[in-house]
């Protein structure tokens, strides 16, 4: 396996970091240039091999009313070699530890999980499961979008409901 290292960049504004984002983006060829511009601003976490971006994630906050909550609205983008390699899992992990390190920081925020739609294929096997419970995850089934993807929350371990 690769050597990967992660960094946590989320609201932290860094022209360079954002100029190889959507240079990593460009490459897939997977969103649009307005898209592309709008994420810019969400870029959550970036992984690297060999100095070279393999991976983004990226965070919007968002209010979810069906659970009286704000999450961050997770998105992940794997460069295709490195998909095998359970990266998308172990982003996963490093963004949520470093988000929710970050709504204990910042409470005002209200920042309570993560909200995901699966759509990877790396979690595809496992969607059976109402709660899926494996590589340091505890994704809650919460819906299905209009396109019958998973919806799934995962709580920060210092969330609280009103």
């Amino acid at each position: 396996m690769t050597e990967i290292s992660f960094s946590f960049v989320w609201r932290k504004s860094d022209l360079s970091i954002v100029c190889d984002v959507q240079e990593f983006w460009r490459g897939l060829d997977m969103l649009g240039s307005e898209e592309i511009e709008q994420r810019a601003s969400e870029i959550c976490s970036v992984a690297r091999s060999a100095g070279k971006v393999v991976a983004v994630s990226t965070a919007a906050t968002f209010d979810y009313p069906r659970l009286r909550a704000r999450f961050a609205y997770y998105r992940t983008a794997i460069a295709a070699e490195f998909r095998q390699q359970r990266l998308a899992a172990r982003l996963c992990v490093y963004s949520r530890d470093k988000l929710t390190e970050w709504s204990r920081e910042n409470p005002e925020e209200k920042l309570k999980g993560l909200f995901i739609i699966l759509q990877a294929e790396e979690f595809r096997g496992r969607q059976h499961v109402p709660v899926y419970t494996q590589l340091g995850l505890n994704l809650s089934l919460v819906g299905y979008t209009p396109s019958g993807y998973q919806m799934r929350v995962e709580w920060f371990p210092n969330a609280t409901v009103e």
